[in-house]
């Protein structure tokens, strides 16, 4: 029982690690064996288990009369507030055994503290096609945006069978969001008509009576596998960025290891040195809270690694190894944080110019959270300096396919992907606006600058050079030969060529 996380259900927390069971943070007194009980029934929830896998979880295989066990379930429903009539929790099933009934979220041991999470529920998609048969289409998903956002480590997603425990009820968001003791409820509708399909969607944060977010999704039905994975894919990173704006809105003030980092992540990915010192700073009171915390060493690294990349310091090999260690700390406290693997990929690449492992390093990142639009934009802007600019193009159409709300750093990604191509005509509009929406963020000028050289506007090209001149005094043509990381020496020497033709300087 041990290795079971925190199990949360109605106003019940069960942690078996430490052998207590609360409500509403209240201590309920139980016989150990009775809440092994309740521990085995509940990590199982909507399954019906037998007396025999009683016997063999609960008593260890003893010999137990039928008395006994009876008991022991009359006393685990009296803990529970539950009794033999009601069967609201624990309901026996005649001839088979017994099924946890209650709805039931849980934590695994060593994970972030629920109330440091946004938790979510998504409620079953209602069918409104006037046809019972088409329910599976619109289950599959609500089972799929369940699936996937469960893949992000920063959100707490409440289990399918405790989501669909509320298929055929009427009852009001907020209490729902009461039950199952989360702050954010998912809902929506399929409508099936000949072949076409609309699915809407909405996010409710009910504390508030607020409806964030909602949209509409108006298919062709060629493929009905494919149809449910893009409109799965685009909903939940389009969820993801709207929690993480409202948990950012709400965080400003809050000191918890969780909210530091994400007001870091916040300002890394505005790619301004200012930004980048708050960042770092934000990231290292992270983890004076919660020193083994893998995400906050994880975006530590990133505040180096944009520290470096766009050369605001003197010397970027020192900020470039301190990446590649936070990076390495993140991993190796978290094998299956998504964010450590990226960040290790990308200072694989800029501290040791090891292309094969940043690669490896970015498919990792990618395999462990495949719907994450972001990952997919940071393995683009690796492959684009390991002479893999065609691929680079693939996942960063795909990761726009995603999201189509995407964050101006990753516009950045497509535009140079497209300049290592050779696609300058195609690059420079995508360069234009990443320079636009982000001054502070030197490559933006760089890129702009050659970008300009190579198709014959000098004037332009000097104007952004002037401008990366004034702003950042390190970014220079000695440095630049010195740390960009490419692959290739010809895409290197391509790169050079146009920075010293926009009238980028040998030296500060």
């Amino acid at each position: 029982m041990s290795e079971l996380g925190i199990i949360s259900f109605l106003d019940f927390q069960l942690d078996p690690g430490r052998g207590e069971l609360r409500r509403d943070g209240a201590p309920v007194q139980v016989e150990p064996q009775v809440l092994d009980l309740i521990a085995h029934l509940a990590s199982h929830p909507g399954t019906v288990i037998t007396r025999d896998d009683l016997i063999e979880n609960v008593w260890a295989g003893r010999i137990v009369s039928d008395s006994a066990i009876s008991s022991r379930i009359n006393a685990a429903r009296a803990a529970l507030d539950d009794d033999g009539t009601a069967q609201r929790i624990i309901k026996t099933i005649p001839r088979r055994g017994f099924r946890f009934e209650a709805p039931v979220g849980s934590a695994r041991p060593g994970a972030l503290k629920r109330s440091q999470k946004p938790s979510i529920a998504v409620l079953p998609f209602a069918n409104m096609s006037g046809d019972p048969a088409q329910a599976y289409f619109s289950d599959g998903i609500t089972d799929d945006i369940i699936t996937e956002l469960s893949r992000y480590e920063e959100l707490f997603v409440i289990a399918r069978h405790s989501s669909f425990f509320y298929r055929d009820e009427t009852t009001p968001a907020a209490d729902v969001a009461g039950e199952l003791g989360v702050q954010y409820i998912v809902e929506g509708s399929v409508r099936r008509v000949g072949n076409r399909v609309r699915v809407t969607a909405k996010l409710i944060d009910p504390a508030q009576s607020n409806q964030i977010w909602a949209e509409r999704y108006d298919r062709e039905l060629a493929d009905i596998f494919a149809v449910q994975d893009e409109i799965t894919t685009v909903i939940v990173n389009t969820l993801v960025g709207q929690i993480a704006q409202q948990r950012y809105k709400r965080v400003v003030a809050e000191s918890g290891a969780y909210d530091h980092v994400l007001k870091a992540t916040e300002h890394c990915l505005r790619i301004d040195p200012n930004d980048a010192v708050i960042a770092r700073d934000e990231a290292l009171k992270a983890l004076e809270l919660d020193p083994k915390f893998a995400r906050a060493h994880a975006i530590l690294a990133f505040s180096f690694v944009i520290e470096g990349n766009n050369f605001w310091t003197e010397n970027p090999g020192t900020t470039f190894r301190t990446a590649y260690e936070a990076a390495r700390t993140a991993v190796a406290i978290d094998p299956r944080d998504p964010w450590a693997h990226a960040m290790l990929g990308i200072s694989e690449l800029w501290h040791n110019r090891a292309h094969d492992r940043a690669i490896s390093a970015m498919q990792s990142s990618v395999r462990l959270n495949p719907s994450n639009a972001q990952f997919r934009g940071f393995f683009a802007y690796v492959l684009s300096f390991c002479g893999e600019a065609e691929a680079a193009l693939v996942e960063i159409e795909l990761a726009n396919v995603m999201n189509p709300h995407f964050s101006p750093v990753f516009i950045g990604f497509h535009g140079r992907a497209l300049f290592m191509l050779r696609r300058i005509e195609e690059a420079l509009p995508v360069l234009e606006q990443m320079m636009t929406q982000m001054p502070g963020h030197s490559n933006a000028l760089a890129w702009a600058a050659a970008a300009y050289a190579a198709i014959g506007r000098p004037g332009d090209a000097r104007h952004a050079m002037d401008q990366l001149r004034e702003t950042n005094p390190f970014y220079t043509l000695t440095t630049a030969r010195r740390y960009l990381p490419f692959s290739n020496p010809n895409d290197l020497s391509f790169v050079l060529d146009l920075f010293a033709k926009s009238g980028m300087p040998e030296r500060p």
